[in-house]
């Protein structure tokens, strides 16, 4: 038996954890694949796969040795991949998946930019919220938070790293005031993800400086971002977001970052690239990992400016108008009425 075959039916039987899914990865038969690993277990005389009736998984021992089979035949792919280069620099597909919060004006650009540089190549966005898998021949590359995808054996680029930071809309603003410390949140309508509260309690841990806060707001809005963001843009109330996800609508005042010193205690939000291929890409995709990196390293887009009444540690709301609409009028917001 070909031993080439023989490894490329250990690493496809590895990486999809299943027999039949390797056979139909190679257009062969489960029996053949079956046949194929046990000829390489006879001839280097180590068991490679565990194999139960429901999942196959390598064996401690064969770790290092799926990992060098892999950058073997990535390598010898690529050697056949050079023929035809040229040919896929000028088409071909690049099926990419993006996460919702990624969708605004700054991914508009990045699209823009990579067509003027690769015109004849058909790009396919799907924008995705869930997990991704780039082993099922779905997609080629996906741009998504990082805990969002499998790494093992995955390529994995940082674009950026976000903290949550806290944005209202102006409108809001002017209504219910500017809180001038985190302690005044709880007296605001907070629009918070599950992953920013605590577990089971109405409340979300916020760092201000280097002292850690504990804020419990009357009143309250549970979602994911996506329906955060939106509900932040309508005037709802103060919202915890991934600062990359809010860049433009703070540029466009459209959101207004307040308590800037403020973020929330949880890790920051990170933005990778990811592709399946660990080194020597096809050129259409090795184009748009260039791009891609280089332009989240430099675009302008990604300096976050701040309104100067927020940024100051001098309270202006009456300068603006910012007041308290409780204090303007003698009476408590409607979310307070709510609450109680």
């Amino acid at each position: 038996m070909d031993q080439l075959y023989m490894l490329r039916a250990f690493v496809a039987a590895a990486r999809y954890q299943s027999f039949s899914k390797a056979a139909e990865s190679l257009n062969v038969t489960t029996g053949s694949v079956s046949k194929a690993i046990a000829k390489l277990e006879a001839c280097i005389q180590t068991r490679v796969l565990l194999r139960t009736t429901r999942s196959v998984s390598l064996t401690e021992a064969a770790q290092p040795y799926y990992l060098s089979c892999c950058s073997l035949l990535e390598e010898l792919d690529e050697a056949n991949r050079r023929f035809t280069r040229a040919r896929d620099v000028e088409s071909g597909k690049l099926r990419l998946i993006v996460h919702p919060m990624l969708m605004g004006e700054t991914f508009s650009h990045l699209v823009r930019g990579y067509r003027a540089i690769a015109p004849n190549v058909s790009l396919s966005v799907s924008v995705q919220e869930g997990a991704a898998n780039l082993y099922d021949d779905r997609f080629d590359m996906a741009i998504l938070p990082a805990h969002l995808v499998e790494h093992s054996g995955v390529i994995r680029r940082t674009l950026s790293n976000s903290q949550r930071i806290l944005v209202a809309a102006p409108g809001y603003l002017e209504q219910y005031g500017v809180p001038q410390a985190a302690a005044e949140l709880a007296h605001h309508f907070l629009l918070l993800d599950a992953d920013s509260r605590k577990k089971e309690v109405a409340a979300i841990d916020l760092l201000e400086g280097d002292m850690r806060v504990s804020v419990s707001p009357r009143s309250l809005m549970n979602g994911n971002e996506i329906l955060l963001r939106a509900a932040a843009l309508m005037g709802t109330g103060i919202a915890a977001l991934p600062e990359a996800m809010v860049r433009d609508d703070i540029d466009a005042g459209r959101l207004v970052h307040i308590l800037r010193r403020c973020t929330t205690s949880d890790s920051k939000v990170e933005i990778c690239l990811f592709y399946s291929h660990r080194e020597l890409l096809p050129a259409r995709l090795r184009t748009f990992v260039d791009y891609c990196t280089g332009f989240f390293k430099t675009s302008a887009l990604y300096e976050v400016k701040d309104a100067g009444t927020v940024s100051s540690g001098t309270d202006h709301r009456e300068d603006h108008g910012w007041l308290a609409a409780e204090v303007r009028h003698g009476r408590a917001s409607p979310f307070q009425s709510m609450a109680r």
